[in-house]
């Protein structure tokens, strides 16, 4: 009927009813043909003839086109916008406020899902905050990379007219042709006390990709069993991402045998650094677990563009932020007293520019830069003892040759960690010399170069170390792997200098009467430079190295000497009193059968000449 078909619209956000008629309009356009006015406004937005506006716009029918209003849609409402007017509703939040709320029918205070409308660039998406659902913890998310004040810039693809994508962007597209996605690589390496209230159980990790729909994917992990305190998984995952500014990362603590959810966090894909890194999880109220935290590594790998494939980063951005984006990266060698300098390039910097800019921020460089080379070192690394004496791969960058893409071309997972390193011709030519002989070195000598040592009273926490050192490692090699490894004692810490210690040899020799069960302890203290396996290797009976300060050392000494001479100032005075008085002490008898030693009968004499004194 005619009375429901006005009921209808003006339940309707869009369109004029006769009821409600914007300033300057006819109610001609609103009856027309027998159809309702909604299916005349419908129609109008289809037809690009309309003579609202051409091409047909969001703003030229919503019935506040006002830059200072605002409108307010119902959840369902706008989920019908974005399926049907994709593009037109970007088009329009780029200059109107919009605002969307859960439906009525959500009796559970539940909340949609706030990711499809600020894809579509709507700017409040109001939720229930008295249920912690997944929505709720997703916005905090979204506000929590900026401190939560509030406000977060748009992505420019939504926005900006200098972006390739702009106008032309429908997040729900699942093919996107000529596009080429990035590669993330995200490894779970271990958890620390995942699950707080339960200390038996069997943790797995889900991880979610929350974006577009071609974005979104799910993994999950093997659980550990009867493990929570520290579990190990070591599982890797690639996945592509598209639209990489609006992609978020959820890890799930989930129990295995009861699947509820024991520790959350979501953080923004672009606020995931790369490398090694401790992520602290929230509770289900997404309060912050002091105690419990996920290790992960993660890296972002860009492929190459192959034909008329453009990497999607390059097309979701303006043209300012693309110029405006700096990496940073790590060179060795540089001479100075750092070991590593870091500097900052662009996307588009080569090995020559940033050699020009070494030699142009380093002293004790000459000018020219020919003499200089920047040169690509990979160490292989692994578990098995035949695999870690792999010398490293070495080569020559070349002068035109990308810094940010031979970075993404280091792949760790493979067993290897890259490095930059500033060199010298002349330093080159003396480094394949070295290498070459300790190649026929060690091809001369095939035994195992390294040995084990214990160094005891290393502190109070740790009583005992045992580490694994090569065999040519002096004193004070030694003693700074000992103290890396105790760095977190109080002792330690407040004592870090590796040469205020001294190592202390003791070795307890075999007695050469088997009669007499008890050996006096020899030591000494090892010199700084002395080897300390040809010292260990000297031992006839049981030894061990003590880590001492030097100051306990000279204390000892000290107190030592001031014994020895208060016991020969006491043997003068006794016998300079016997001489002046003229008595002789009788000598003590002594039956040939009494065990006596000679330290008792000189201290007996003592004290019997002390007593008739």
């Amino acid at each position: 009927s005619s009375r429901g078909k006005e009921r209808k619209s003006r339940k309707s956000i869009f369109g004029n009813n006769p009821g409600r008629l914007s300033p300057g309009e006819s109610a001609t356009l609103a009856k027309a043909s027998g159809k309702g006015p909604f299916d005349v406004m419908r129609q109008t937005w289809e037809d690009p003839c309309s003579p609202y506006n051409s091409p047909a716009s969001l703003s030229a029918i919503i019935r506040t086109p006002k830059c200072y209003h605002i409108s307010s849609l119902n959840e369902n409402a706008a989920k019908r916008l974005c399926r049907r007017y994709s593009q037109k509703l970007i088009q329009h939040t780029t200059c109107q406020l919009l605002r969307t709320y859960p439906a009525a029918t959500r009796i559970d205070s539940s909340n949609p899902h706030p990711l499809i409308f600020w894809l579509h660039g709507v700017q409040l998406v109001a939720l229930n905050y008295q249920t912690d659902d997944l929505p709720l913890q997703l916005n905090a998310a979204m506000f929590e990379a900026n401190g939560g004040c509030g406000y977060v810039l748009k992505p420019p693809v939504l926005w900006d007219k200098s972006c390739s994508m702009y106008q032309q962007f429908c997040p729900l597209e699942r093919d996107l042709d000529n596009k080429e996605p990035a590669i993330y690589s995200l490894t779970i390496v271990s958890g620390q006390n995942v699950c707080p209230s339960n200390s038996t159980g069997s943790p797995c990790i889900e991880i979610d990709v929350l974006g577009m729909p071609l974005d979104s994917c799910h993994f999950r992990t093997k659980p550990i069993h009867r493990n929570t305190l520290n579990p190990m998984w070591n599982e890797q995952f690639l996945f592509r991402v598209h639209f990489e500014d609006l992609v978020f990362l959820r890890f799930a603590v989930v129990e295995n045998n009861s699947s509820a959810v024991t520790a959350q966090r979501i953080i923004p894909l672009k606020a995931l650094k790369r490398g090694y890194r401790h992520v602290q999880l929230h509770n289900l109220h997404n309060e912050a677990l002091e105690i419990s935290s996920l290790f992960i590594n993660s890296r972002r790998m860009e492929e190459s563009p192959s034909g008329n494939t453009l990497p999607t980063s390059m097309l979701f951005s303006m043209g300012e932020r693309k110029a405006a984006v700096t990496y940073k990266v790590t060179i060795h060698g540089i001479p100075g007293p750092e070991p590593f300098t870091v500097f900052n390039v662009s996307g588009g910097t080569t090995a020559a520019q940033l050699l020009h800019q070494i030699l142009a921020t380093t002293k004790g460089t000459e000018s020219c830069a020919a003499d200089y080379f920047l040169m690509e070192e990979k160490s292989f690394i692994s578990k098995e003892k035949s695999e870690c004496r792999k010398t490293p791969f070495q080569r020559v960058i070349g002068p035109e040759e990308g810094l940010v893409q031979l970075l993404n071309s280091w792949f760790p997972e493979e067993g290897y960690v890259g490095r930059i390193i500033f060199k010298t011709r002349e330093e080159n030519l003396n480094e394949r010399n070295i290498f070459q002989e300790a190649k026929e070195d060690a091809a001369i000598s095939s035994e195992d170069d390294s040995f084990f040592v214990q160094v005891h009273d290393v502190s109070p926490e740790q009583p005992r170390t045992v580490i694994k050192a090569p065999r040519f490692s002096t004193a004070q090699d030694v003693i700074q792997q000992t103290l890396c490894k105790a760095k977190y004692s109080y002792s330690i810490l407040s004592n870090p200098n590796p040469s205020d210690y001294v190592l202390l040899e003791e070795v307890t020799k075999e007695p050469a009467n088997k009669k007499s069960s008890t050996s006096k302890p020899s030591q000494r203290i090892l010199s700084d430079q002395e080897c300390v396996f040809q010292a260990q290797s000297k031992w006839k009976g049981a030894g061990k190295f003590i880590l001492k300060l030097k100051e306990q050392v000279q204390a000892a000494r000290d107190d030592k000497r001031k014994g020895i001479s208060f016991t020969s100032e006491l043997k003068k005075l006794t016998k300079s009193s016997k001489q002046y008085r003229g008595f002789i002490s009788p000598p003590l008898q002594v039956l040939p059968d009494s065990p006596q030693s000679k330290d008792e009968r000189s201290a007996c004499s003592l004290t019997f000449s002390d007593i008739m004194e």
